[in-house]
């Protein structure tokens, strides 16, 4: 198959050049992958002082329970809005390139919660949420896909789980930052203002743009998928196939996806109400409680990635959806102080459902991983919608009736983890030669021209 040479356009198809670079060793992720992995913690910290602010906006601008979520409508329909967008600007700038965009967004709209703040315009903090979601979702694009694809199909829930490890520790010290940052570590006074916000984000916007800095100089490579996936089934001995961006493992896992992070943003959005009005805490105690379970998020993420080394993901996933399920169930039925505490097991229970809705429905996608990866992080607009469904019946019932809503989610994920994501269905299509597209020095311009000429010599074959 005809290939480039790095310094100029010729093509060079001879049978001694071609074995030459068919004995090309794939190059290491290892070092672009932690510096990858670094992104979980970024959107895990936004994702953990949005819950917060919440309850925080509510008490200082007078919001209903409703109201509130407007944040989770901005925060999430972002994914729904900005997912295949951003896949499209990952397949054609590729993953570094991405990577800064994606933060660069993060950076405006964490600086734009300061005139907001100023202004004490809730319209204002709902834009400024929405910029900071769509670059996100670019990282989470860019990061999922990432993980997932550059190691073998069969350790790919491990990774991504490893991961999202980070994720979950953001999501662990974001409140307790709020607690002290918006709260005071107190019960808020009727006078509190939102200048502690502006400066938290205007610290956060800090922090992002050194990450920015660094990835402008760091090396990324981009990945061949179907390479990957020709040595990934050279070593196990196992056929080569890509799955269809139709397969039905991928467009339930879609909406899987969607009704889990809909649970997930239901939980936490819902915790500290929840602390409230039938545990009876103060709102510094509930941010402190939020805390404790991503906490206990957090170590579920830990012990599943420690599991996936011995036991299936999919077994995995059936099991803490039941025990999900089990938790909500309580949070429904008892109304006690010490029910507050089944909200930890209910977050601990959650911990391994995204990255391994994730991993599950990207599985044997090749070349398309990075459309059908943008179908489950659009999934995560799931966050925009059972809030507020949930907030309604919270505001014309009560606040355990509501948790209703995340149990029926969780069913939908017991289901997805028992069947759904085996149901594939593969084309007929032949799998690209590993050595047209690995990352072996060649600059974009290069990797075009050589997809192009691939084509051609299909079109020649046939």
């Amino acid at each position: 198959m005809p290939l480039f040479k790095k310094k100029n356009d010729e093509v060079v198809g001879s049978k001694k050049y071609d074995e030459e670079a068919n004995k090309a060793a794939i190059p290491s992720y290892l070092i672009p992958g932690i510096l990858v992995t670094t992104l979980f913690f970024l959107w895990g910290f936004s994702y953990g002082l949005l819950d917060t602010l919440n309850k925080h906006f509510k008490n200082v601008l007078n919001l209903t329970t409703t109201e509130t979520t407007y944040m989770q409508v901005a925060y999430f329909g972002a994914y729904f809005i900005f997912s295949v967008p951003a896949s499209m600007i990952s397949k054609r700038f590729g993953y570094k390139r991405s990577i800064i965009f994606g933060l660069s967004l993060y950076v405006i709209g964490a600086v734009c919660f300061y005139p907001s703040a100023v202004t004490l315009s809730y319209g204002g903090f709902i834009g400024s949420l929405f910029v900071i979601a769509c670059g996100i979702t670019t990282l989470e694009n860019c990061a999922n896909t990432y993980i997932t694809i550059i190691g073998s199909a069969k350790s790919a829930s491990l990774r991504i789980n490893s991961a999202h490890v980070f994720n979950g520790l953001a999501s662990t010290i974001a409140p307790v930052v709020a607690s002290y940052a918006f709260f005071g570590g107190v019960e808020e006074s009727p006078n509190a203002s939102l200048d502690s916000v502006k400066w938290t984000y205007v610290g956060v916007a800090g922090g992002v743009a050194l990450v920015a800095v660094m990835f402008c100089f760091a090396y990324i490579p981009e990945v061949d998928e179907e390479a990957l996936m020709l040595a990934d089934a050279k070593e196990s001995g196992s056929e080569v196939r890509r799955a269809s961006l139709l397969s039905p493992h991928l467009l339930f896992g879609a909406f899987a996806q969607f009704m889990y992070v809909g649970a997930q943003v239901c939980v936490a959005s819902m915790f500290m109400f929840y602390a409230a009005e039938v545990g009876h805490f103060k709102d510094s105690t509930g941010s402190i409680l939020l805390s404790v379970g991503q906490g206990c998020f957090t170590v579920g993420r830990l012990l599943g990635a420690i599991l996936m080394n011995r036991y299936r993901a999919d077994y995995l996933m059936v099991i803490f959806s039941i025990g999900a399920i089990v938790s909500n169930v309580f949070v429904i039925a008892m109304k006690t102080e010490a029910t507050t505490y089944a909200l930890l097991a209910v977050m601990f229970f959650e911990s391994i459902l995204f990255p391994t809705i994730f991993s599950l429905g990207t599985k044997d996608l090749g070349r398309n991983h990075k459309r059908g990866s943008s179908f489950i992080v659009a999934g995560v607009s799931g966050g925009a919608v059972l809030p507020p469904v949930m907030a309604a019946i919270h505001d014309h019932t009560n606040v355990n009736i509501a948790f209703v809503i995340p149990l029926i989610a969780f069913i939908v994920v017991l289901i997805y983890g028992l069947v759904g994501h085996r149901w594939i269905r593969y084309v007929d299509e032949p799998i690209l030669n590993p050595t047209s597209i690995v990352d072996r020095g060649f600059d974009d311009n290069d990797i075009l021209k050589k997809e192009h000429i691939s084509q051609t010599e299909n079109i020649d074959k046939h």
